[in-house]
């Protein structure tokens, strides 16, 4: 059985299930190239899921969406939504947001205004292929659900807004899955209030301080390790948590949240507004855990939702009293959201008893580009260099100064390229994350990510039973080790956190080995890993995409399972040279 789950919104994308299997994910962006690309219908992540898998359309059993934009030519004549509901888009086709016209009706029942057969024929699917939706929280907080093997725990949600909700709670216990905030019969008659969203107000700040909101967040996380929380008191002030779990505000809506931001940030330093608005969300969501806990006492807390992409919000919730475990999906943005559609849909077919829940190992979902593919691509511009131990020759070219680009494979699921397609340098001197940036067209306040091996984990980082799984994924921050702090600085922050990844070698055998040798040859447990991508660029899909990154000097060399790329006329890079005086040499 195959189900397709698709989101159309803001970050859209596609994923398909074979079974209760995720075969193949694919984000829009990494097709058209535009970031966080979103509001289409005719998904080219559609086809990208079904090419990976070896799927036709025709073979689609199901398709689970968000309620979200639809042609107009899918609605019933007589719900018909006014021209305010009607987004035009550049190509000349018309969609409507779902939620908003059954909210409009007063009606939880979609097919009392979808046309399921003119939606078929608009997808191109079969006549009887199924059509189902699903809310977008419960979509947010399912894909914590599936991969995890809990028997209890609270899965939580938080976000910018989706059907009129912005936090949800649900948990699991005795078999089953209880909704306690956020379900859509409350939804339909009581939306929640919009300033009652410490996300809303995080992306709100987010743009008073000159960044892009739903895009640049993690640069007020970085940013805030630098300023006095002066206004955090203020900001929590206005959060008001019910003792059933409810949040609410002393706000009215949007426009008085965004106006209560601008004048109570007014005059101050951008360090100073990220501080206060990062240290308002910690301890906002913290009081809405304690409450949350007092209710339904939990040990192990699922996170979702664009608000759980602060890894150092997560590295908070990891800390609280009696917490055993926490888990952040790692498509936790809007991304994430094909995903859990797919999963509602196997969920009403198999219920929680009958869902294959288990731990997910790796996110490389992509298209299974080879070694072999990307050395063919590479045309005269450029050095092939066929070697047996690809791993050993990168690791000395980092240990050199050099800058890599590890091209292996599938790309990874979510925002953090997790070794499919990262950029690798050594940790050893600072000075890398200027050098990198520049020739990433980067503005960053955080440092690099290192990742490391399984056996060094806990030695170099503070990790436990508690955020271990979450350092599989780079979801969370954790305290670096004191002794190691000095040697690993281009990974360590300003408050002394680092946001680990652990790799396994079954996972990815070249990521593993660089690092491997690496150690070997200096000493060192961890290398760098940051996205493969230019600033605003999403990250790198083809093999195509890595030698243009490679010709425009973003890095020094690419590594592959068949061997490494050069550009034919290696530069000496600004900033390169290893810590040992010996510079590299581009082979």
């Amino acid at each position: 059985m195959y189900i397709l789950g698709i989101h159309t919104g803001h970050d859209a994308g596609a994923a398909l299930f074979k079974d209760q299997q995720l075969a193949a994910f694919c984000k829009e962006e990494r097709l058209s190239r535009i970031k966080n690309h979103g509001g289409v219908f005719a998904l080219a992540s559609i086809d990208e899921v079904l090419r990976i898998a070896g799927v036709r359309r025709e073979e689609i059993d199901v398709v689970a969406m968000t309620r979200i934009k639809i042609p107009l030519s899918a609605y019933k004549r007589t719900s018909r939504p006014a021209k305010d509901f009607v987004d035009r888009l550049r190509d000349g086709s018309r969609l409507r947001n779902l939620y908003r016209e059954m909210y409009r009706l007063g009606t939880l029942d979609e097919l009392s205004v979808i046309d399921l057969p003119a939606l078929r024929q608009a997808m191109r699917l079969r006549e009887d292929t199924g059509i189902e939706f699903c809310n977008h929280h419960k979509a947010h907080i399912l894909g914590s659900l599936k991969y995890t093997d809990w028997q209890a725990g609270l899965y939580l949600s938080v976000d910018g807004g989706g059907d009129h909700a912005y936090y949800s709670a649900y948990e699991l216990k005795d078999g089953e899955l209880i909704c306690h905030l956020g379900e859509d019969e409350i939804l339909l008659t009581e939306s929640q209030n919009p300033a009652s969203s410490v996300a809303l107000a995080y992306a709100y700040t987010t743009a008073i301080c000159g960044f892009t909101p739903l895009r640049h967040e993690g640069k007020i996380t970085g940013l805030a390790a630098f300023g006095k929380p002066i206004a955090a008191d203020l900001i929590r002030a206005q959060y008001l948590i019910r003792d059933n779990g409810h949040i609410d505000s002393t706000l009215a809506g949007e426009s008085e949240l965004k106006a209560f931001l601008e004048e109570t940030f007014a005059g101050m330093s951008r360090e100073d507004i990220a501080a206060s608005i990062q240290v308002a969300a910690e301890e906002v969501t913290l009081d809405w855990i304690h409450a949350l806990r007092k209710r339904y006492p939990v040990t192990r807390l699922g996170l979702s939702g664009g608000l759980f992409s602060n890894v150092r919000l997560n590295q908070r919730v990891a800390e609280l009293p009696g917490i055993e475990e926490v888990f952040i999906f790692p498509g936790m943005s809007d991304e994430g959201l094909p995903v859990g559609c797919a999963i509602e849909s196997l969920l009403r077919r198999h219920g929680v008893g009958g869902l294959q829940r288990r731990r997910i190992t790796d996110l490389y979902c992509g298209f299974p580009y080879s070694g072999v593919d990307l050395m063919e691509a590479a045309d005269s511009r450029f050095r092939r260099q066929l070697e047996n131990e690809p791993a050993l020759v990168a690791a000395r070219l980092v240990a050199e100064g050099g800058i890599g680009a590890i091209f292996a494979g599938a790309m990874e699921l979510g925002p953090r390229a997790l070794g499919g397609r990262s950029i690798i340098a050594s940790p050893e001197k600072r000075e890398i994350n200027d050098s990198l940036n520049r020739r990433l067209e980067r503005t960053e306040f955080m440092p690099f990510a290192p990742y490391v091996l399984d056996q060094d984990a806990e030695s170099v980082f503070d990790i436990d039973d508690r955020n271990r799984y979450a350092c599989r994924f780079m979801t969370i921050t954790t305290g670096v080790r004191a002794a190691w702090r000095a040697a690993i600085p281009a990974v360590v922050h300003v408050d002394g956190t680092a946001r680990p990844q652990i790799v396994y070698r079954n996972d990815n055998p070249l990521y593993y080995d660089i690092l491997l040798h690496f150690k070997q040859l200096v000493g060192v447990p961890c290398l760098v890993n940051t996205s493969f991508n230019a600033h605003e660029e999403p990250i790198i899909n083809t093999p195509q995409e890595a030698l243009q990154a490679l010709a425009e000097n973003r890095i020094d060399f690419l590594v592959c399972s068949r061997g490494l790329v050069f550009r034919a006329r290696p530069s000496l890079p600004e900033g390169t040279g290893s810590e040992r005086g010996v510079p590299f040499q581009g082979a």
